[in-house]
């Protein structure tokens, strides 16, 4: 196989991936919260909460504003 060809086929690939995650990662994202919080002013406190995504959020003010909904 052509080298050139093959990084091309393996970049296109790892692509493809990176698509599919993110698409994974988007799941949850709800745009109506997330307008909902937009200009809401969250508190400093940080406990740490987990997104519906699986991301670390500060706390759920945070995660709301991104548009992802924490389960209590």
């Amino acid at each position: 196989m052509n080298t050139g060809l093959f990084k091309r086929v393996m970049l296109l690939s790892l692509f493809s991936l990176s698509l599919l995650s993110e698409s994974c990662d988007k799941d949850c994202y709800n745009p109506s919260l997330e307008a909902e919080f937009k200009d809401k002013m969250c508190t400093m406190d940080c406990p740490k909460v987990i997104g519906c995504d699986g991301k670390e959020y500060c706390n759920e003010c945070e995660a709301n504003k991104k548009g992802v909904a924490v389960d209590n």
